[in-house]
């Protein structure tokens, strides 16, 4: 039954079409897991085994009368708190919201509940989504299943954690920030960060409950998983406009074949104009790319010409501006002073700082920059099928209070710079991004990931080269004690 929790998404999928389990059997072998893990991990904070169970049974029942529901039937999957579920509780970390029962579903839950997924319940998330760690006054932290001592990352950590330790066969979670990567990348699963504009955000909080969208740039929905396969399959299902978010284009899913991995041409880097990367991260890098070159492949060093400070700046300003937007004046001076209050100057909280209280002048040229910064990065992926680069400047750290300094080999480094400074960049330009895991050096070692970065709109494609790539990077690897 264990065992069960860590087939791919897809295959047990495939495995209650064929009836070599029942969706029941299946939803126990995650309670087991939830049963054996989530004490220690606090990842699940809303468990809602009753109606699970009951959903589980009338998908046994459906597929006994020949009624095949659509490609989840039956398997067991959990969301992130930020995302409404109908008379399911939804806090987003946010004491206000502490008995918050939705009357609807986010566009994400309802197509997963059309595909025939059975929702077993909720994972935690930073207060509103607003930190790299996963913890608030709510729910509590949720810990590392490699290493509880050390974060799990945010903002989708409980998320991660879930699927890393066989609780969910996939999360639904968000990314303004790294939110999907940096968790994927900490406890050792695939995230998808999809071109913004792929998947609709309605229904999730923030805004508030009720609101219009607060957030209307650099925010994305998108999947967590042990596969890219699976990746692929909650794009398949989640992707696509839903009535409620204007912006979303008629794209239209598109099944892009992989290729010999020999036939794609990659771009990589280290260096993000002298951000300080780890050592075992630099080598790790180093050695995909070498191993890239020898499987056939072309491969180059290079990063585009791009103004860091700009896009931290950039980054921060829309964000502030966004959120704030619908804070009252205390509740933006609060966030001001909560980033204010973080150790060491970096231009991502000046720039959220700045949006919080900027005229609409400032706002605009924030746009006109990322327009700047996304033509940039867009012309220089033209020609290459990937860019490879670090998720964060290193692997998990330990917890810490929120805003405090960072090490990155003896060296200090400023809490947002060091989580949020590397993956905001494609939060700006909208390029998709997925997060997957390396293989490590050693049993001891902590779960170390790489960035796989596409041209925008080629999420398929995109996903096809990560695909590819799991060739020489490997599957994904259970964490020890699970």
């Amino acid at each position: 039954m264990q065992e069960l929790a860590f087939l791919p998404t897809h295959q047990m999928a495939q495995r209650v079409l064929s009836r070599e389990v029942s969706s029941v059997e299946l939803l126990d072998a995650h309670l087991g897991q939830v049963a054996r893990n989530n004490v220690r991990l606090n990842a699940l904070v809303t468990l809602d085994e009753g109606r699970a169970r009951a959903r589980a049974r009338e998908a046994d029942a459906a597929l006994a009368r020949g009624e095949v529901w659509g490609p989840l039937h039956g398997v067991p999957l959990t969301i992130k708190d930020a995302f409404e579920t109908t008379g399911l509780r939804t806090t987003s970390g946010f004491d206000r919201l502490a008995r918050h029962m939705p009357e609807r579903d986010a566009t994400v839950v309802a197509r997963l509940k059309a595909a025939g997924a059975v929702i077993v319940g909720k994972t935690n998330m930073p207060r509103l989504a607003l930190d790299t760690q996963t913890h608030n006054t709510v729910f509590g932290r949720t810990n590392n299943p490699w290493d509880v001592e050390r974060t799990c990352g945010g903002s989708s950590g409980g998320g991660a954690v879930a699927v890393a330790a066989g609780m969910s066969s996939l999360e639904v979670g968000s990314d303004i920030g790294g939110s999907i990567r940096i968790p994927s990348h900490f406890c050792g699963v695939f995230g998808l960060k999809p071109t913004d504009g792929r998947i609709p955000l309605s229904g999730h909080i923030p805004g508030m409950p009720g609101s219009p969208r607060g957030v209307r740039h650099q925010g994305v929905a998108g999947p967590l998983a042990r596969t890219v396969e699976d990746l692929r399959l909650a794009l398949r299902l989640l992707s696509g406009p839903d009535g409620q978010d204007t912006e979303m284009p008629p794209i239209p899913f598109q099944d892009v074949p992989r290729r010999e991995l020999k036939r794609y041409r990659f771009l990589w880097t280290d260096d993000f104009g002298g951000m300080p990367v780890s050592a075992e991260t630099r080598s790790a890098l180093a050695g995909l790319a070498r191993t890239l070159e020898d499987a056939g492949c072309v491969v180059e060093r290079g990063t585009p010409e791009l103004d860091f400070e700009q896009v931290w700046l950039t980054w921060g300003q829309l964000l502030g501006a966004e959120v704030g937007s619908e804070m009252p004046a205390a509740a933006r001076l609060m966030t001001a002073l909560h980033f204010r209050s973080m150790r060491g100057d970096s231009s991502i909280n000046r720039g959220i700082m700045r949006g919080l209280w900027g005229r609409m002048s400032d706002y605009t040229q924030a746009l006109s920059m990322r327009d700047q910064l996304m033509a940039k990065v867009e012309s220089f992926l033209s020609g290459w099928d990937a860019w490879l680069c670090p998720v964060t400047m290193s692997p998990a750290f330990t917890h810490r209070p929120s805003g405090d300094w960072l090490e990155v080999d003896a060296r200090r480094v400023q809490y947002m710079e060091g989580t949020a400074g590397l993956p905001i960049l494609f939060n700006v330009t909208g390029h998709p991004a997925v997060a997957m895991p390396l293989p490590r050096a050693s049993s001891g070692c902590l779960p170390l990931g790489v960035q796989v970065v596409g041209r925008r709109w080629g999420d398929e494609a995109l996903l096809s080269v990560a695909e590819a790539l799991t060739d020489v990077t490997g599957p994904f690897q259970r964490p020890p004690g699970v």
